[in-house]
């Protein structure tokens, strides 16, 4: 085995590697289980700041954010913090009904 060659790595492994995607799905769970019993703001937040903690772990090494890489880094970026920040201003631009 050459210097440059790395053994396989386990399943365990992995899967593990994957933690910064497991982590943001983690948190959008959360925050749609918070909009079901009936905390649409708080859940819709939790479900936002998740999506753009995704955008900054995206700024990580490639080999470190595993699944979140899709496209080219800025891209990756960009689209997740836009969505992230939209969907948390969302949640608080709507009036409360009274």
């Amino acid at each position: 085995m050459s210097t440059s060659e790395r053994p396989p790595k386990s399943p365990v492994q992995q899967v593990l590697g994957q933690w910064p995607l497991a982590s943001v799905l983690l948190g959008v769970f959360a925050g749609l289980v918070v909009v079901a019993f009936g905390h649409w703001r708080t859940g819709s937040t939790l479900i936002g700041l998740s999506i753009v903690m995704g955008g900054l772990f995206r700024l990580l090494p490639k080999r470190r954010v595993g699944l979140l890489a899709v496209r080219n880094r800025v891209l990756d970026t960009l689209v997740l913090l836009a969505v992230g920040i939209g969907i948390t201003v969302l949640a608080w631009a709507v009036p409360p009904m009274r």
